[in-house]
């Protein structure tokens, strides 16, 4: 492992390119302090600094085959500008999201606020990718068994577990911040 500190940076994303992990360990090594306060000066905070700094190092990997980088630390801190941009934008317009529905929570009733929970439910579910939709769908609006989903869409029962799974995680993370507001009400 110590030889790839020897490496410059175009040996390494040579390496990187040829799915080797030592290569993309280094490179994270070399890197992630610098593009964490890169993150950090940007958002001012510690959390979101390293979930912008993971993106990118995750985003390296996954197109690591198909992305030509002349210039390492460039790609790198271009990259987590934008990717620090985007969270900025994802949290103004949590914000907003939140003070938009504390203000119809308080001039609506509980029906409405019940229709409005369920209304941005069905838009997670449409953003989902489509087999983890329909399996979603088939359990929870058919009542299908696992077994019975699998065998309609000729997968196995592991990877309908999988699909629920990540239906579920991904609605728990989009819709906790409405969550959190049907529990202060009283």
């Amino acid at each position: 492992m110590s030889e790839y500190k020897q490496y410059g940076d175009s040996e390494l994303v040579l390496l990187l390119r040829q799915d080797d992990p030592n290569a993309f360990t280094e490179i994270y090594s070399r890197y992630w302090k610098r593009l964490f306060t890169l993150a950090l000066h940007r958002l001012h905070s510690r959390e979101m600094a390293e979930d912008v700094v993971q993106d990118v190092f995750s985003g390296l990997w996954q197109r690591r085959a198909n992305t030509i980088i002349d210039a390492l630390e460039p790609y790198l801190a271009v990259a987590t500008r934008y990717a620090a941009f985007r969270q900025l934008s994802k949290s103004r317009m949590t914000v907003e999201a939140d003070s938009l529905l504390e203000t119809m929570l308080s001039d609506t009733d509980d029906a409405t606020a019940v229709r409005f929970l369920q209304q941005s439910m069905q838009e997670e579910l449409k953003a989902l990718p489509g087999k983890c939709r329909l399996v979603f769908e088939y359990s929870r609006n058919k009542g299908m068994s696992n077994k019975e989903i699998a065998q309609q869409l000729d997968i196995s029962e592991k990877a309908v577990e999988k699909h629920i799974t990540k239906a579920l995680q991904r609605l728990r993370i989009q819709l906790r911040h409405y969550l959190h507001l049907f529990s202060i009400l009283p």
